[in-house]
């Protein structure tokens, strides 16, 4: 690791002094993300319908309106009464109402009586005991309590404000919300929540092999897989929006589908063309919109001649490799981070995981391997090696939970090495 630390710390000075930037060479995994970072900034914000902000990323506080709960509440369908009568020795009580969960509170006029309460309901005025019904027994309109009741003011009754307080923040900015959000949303009255818009995405495949799914494939061709497995995944981020195009290897049609996308996208997504070949024109043409460099070319395998740069003032544009593993991979190790930062999202925490069999790589290159979990005893989970043959074996890793990160600097890895996961 160090001698890469110290190519950085190299191309960093050579940068201040003859002011250039130097983006095309190939870096380290640490390297390409932090470029990335640098460049990601949150997107506008909207107001939804709390209703429909589901899987969206808040982006201010929501408040408590008022203490939660906002009432002393019954815990136990059963009775409440004073426990001054019961130190006192009363055993028997007579009923004096009922008190419903929505209704004002009761009183308890009798200090010698109970009240009958249900679930949810407030507690009434001078009682500070919840007798549950398991405890009581009924003789038109006494109550009996067991003898053995183990009586303790304040057992099963929700104080007022032990939740939170007036003016506390229950959901953060960066949040995603779900089910637990959107519930305190509309506990605290928020009818519009304020949100990060959607992250317009546009995924564009590349090559003349490519052919739609439905349509007759020859020997020579294969069908359109990495663009619909993109927008699949970006369909699992309900604050992304993503389209498809296909572009054949045409540099005039490649400059219209891709000008079309920069100036429609919040981010670009381009699949292909951006290797050594002589058909791989991406970079070239991508310049030629204003698309500046920021880096082409990663210490790592799968995925070496990945693409990342940005229009001044416009969206981020990320070149994934052609072959399909490849691809995936990039996308779900860089390409979902910025996404989430673009949105203003909580970043993930750390997942880790234990090989549950020795493994080794060449060397050199950050290796991105595909695991399935398995439990093993302790906190930790197992990961599973699956072995793809190449970068383009995507069927080899159906049914795989993700990938772990080996470090370059080491070659083979024992049985427990723990390492750093990434979920597909």
């Amino acid at each position: 690791m160090s001698i890469f630390v110290e190519m950085i710390k190299l191309n960093h000075k050579s940068e201040q002094i003859t002011g250039q930037k130097q983006p095309n060479r190939m870096i380290i995994v640490e390297e390409a993300e932090a470029r990335i970072a640098r460049e990601l900034n949150p997107l506008s914000t909207e107001e939804l319908p709390f209703g429909r902000a589901t899987g969206r990323i808040l982006r201010e506080p929501i408040s408590a309106d008022r203490d939660l709960p906002p009432y002393d509440r019954v815990m136990m369908d059963g009775v409440v009464l004073s426990s001054e009568s019961w130190i006192a020795g009363h055993r028997s009580f007579q009923l004096g109402g009922l008190q419903l969960p929505g209704r004002p509170p009761l009183s308890l006029t009798d200090p010698e009586g109970c009240i009958k309460a249900m679930t949810g309901a407030v507690m009434p005025h001078g009682c500070d005991l919840v007798v549950p019904r398991e405890e009581i027994e009924e003789e038109g309109e006494m109550i009996r309590i067991n003898d053995d009741f183990d009586a303790k003011p304040g057992r099963y009754l929700h104080r007022r404000g032990s939740d939170c307080l007036v003016g506390d923040d229950l959901v953060l900015p960066g949040a995603e919300l779900g089910p637990s959000e959107i519930a305190v949303a509309a506990s605290c009255g928020r009818e519009l929540l304020t949100v990060t818009r959607e992250i317009r995405v546009t995924v564009i495949d590349t090559g003349d092999e490519l052919v739609e799914v439905g349509e007759p494939v020859e020997p020579h061709q294969i069908r359109r897989s990495n663009a619909h497995a993109l927008t699949s995944a970006c369909s699992r981020m309900p604050f992304v929006r993503a389209v498809s195009r296909h572009c054949p290897d045409d540099d005039e049609l490649m400059r219209e589908i891709i000008g079309e996308a920069l100036e429609t996208s919040d981010l670009v997504l381009l699949s292909g063309g951006v290797s050594k070949g002589d058909r791989d024109n991406v970079p070239a043409i991508l310049a030629e919109h204003g698309v500046e460099e920021r880096f082409h070319w990663v210490r790592q395998w799968p995925g070496k001649p990945l693409w990342f740069g940005i229009r001044p003032q416009g969206p981020l544009v990320f070149g994934l490799p052609g072959n399909p593993l490849a691809g995936r991979t990039c996308f779900h190790r860089y390409v979902v981070v910025a996404l989430r930062g673009m949105a203003g999202a909580t970043p993930l925490p750390e997942r880790k995981a234990a090989l549950t069999e020795s493994t080794s790589h060449r060397g050199q290159l950050t290796a991105f391997l595909p695991v399935t979990l398995r439990p093993l005893e302790g906190a930790v989970l197992g990961a599973e090696p699956r072995k793809p043959k190449n970068s383009g074996d995507f069927s080899a890793v159906v049914g795989s939970d993700g990938f772990v990160q080996l470090p370059a600097e080491q070659e083979n890895f024992p049985a427990g090495h723990v390492a750093i996961f990434h979920p597909w």
